[in-house]
C-alpha cells in the first residue's frame, strides 16, 4: 500500500469539549461602551482590555494586538490618535472592531470599512454596541446544537435600527456581512482546535 493509498484516521472531537464550547460561544458577552471604564486608559491598560476581550477567537500563534500594531493604526487611521496617550472608550471600541475584523480581512480592508463608517456620521457608539450584538447572536447561530440549530439560525441576523439611525443600507450590508465572516471563522477556527486538542481556556 502506497503512501497515497493510507487511510487518515481523523481525530475524535470529544462531545463534552465540543459542547462547552459551544456553551461558552452561546453565552458570550462582549463588553458595550457604558460597560467600559469612564476613565481614560494608558496603552497597556487597552492592551490587556483587547486581548481580553476578544479572548474568544484567540488561536495559538497569533498575537490579538500589540503596542506597535496600535501605533500603526493609529498613523494609518484606523483608529483615531489618543489624548497624551490616552485612550477613551471610543478608542477602545474601535480597537476591538479593528483587531475583530482583522481575523478575517486584511488591514487595508478594515481601513477602507472604518473610513466609511466615520465618513457616514453614524452614531458610533450605537453601532458598536450593535455590531457587539450582532456577533453574538451570528455566533449563537453558528454554535448552536444540531436539534436547534434551525431554529436559531432563523433568528434575525441583522443590524436592529439602522435605517432609523441613517445608516446607510450599502454601509449596514457590508457590516453585517463582515461580522457573518468573523462568526463563520471564529466557529472553524475553535472546532479545529478542539480537533486538535488544542482548546484554549
Amino acid at each position: 500500500m502506497g503512501d497515497k493509498d493510507k487511510i487518515i484516521a481523523l481525530p475524535r472531537v470529544d462531545a463534552t469539549a465540543r459542547q462547552q464550547l459551544a456553551g461558552r460561544m452561546r453565552a458570550l458577552h462582549i463588553t458595550r461602551i457604558d460597560e467600559m471604564p469612564r476613565i481614560e486608559l494608558y496603552l497597556d491598560q487597552v492592551l490587556t482590555l483587547v486581548t481580553q476581550e476578544l479572548e474568544f477567537m484567540q488561536v495559538p500563534g497569533d498575537a490579538t494586538v500589540t503596542g506597535s500594531m496600535v501605533n500603526n493604526y493609529v498613523k494609518q487611521g484606523v483608529i483615531p490618535a489618543p489624548r497624551k496617550k490616552r485612550y477613551t472608550r471610543r478608542h477602545l471600541g474601535a480597537l476591538l472592531f479593528v483587531c475583530a475584523f482583522k481575523r478575517v480581512f486584511s488591514i487595508a480592508q478594515v481601513r477602507q470599512i472604518m473610513e466609511r463608517i466615520y465618513a457616514s456620521g453614524v452614531d458610533l457608539e450605537w453601532l458598536y454596541d450593535e455590531t457587539c450584538d450582532l456577533l453574538e447572536r451570528s455566533l449563537s447561530a453558528c454554535f448552536a446544537e444540531d436539534a436547534e440549530a434551525a431554529e436559531v439560525r432563523e433568528v434575525d441576523t441583522g443590524l436592529r435600527g439602522g435605517r432609523e439611525r441613517g445608516l446607510d443600507p450599502e454601509l449596514q450590508r457590508l457590516i453585517e456581512a463582515a461580522v457573518t465572516s468573523l462568526a463563520t471563522r471564529v466557529f472553524v477556527e475553535q472546532t479545529l482546535l478542539l480537533a486538535n486538542g488544542g482548546e484554549r481556556r
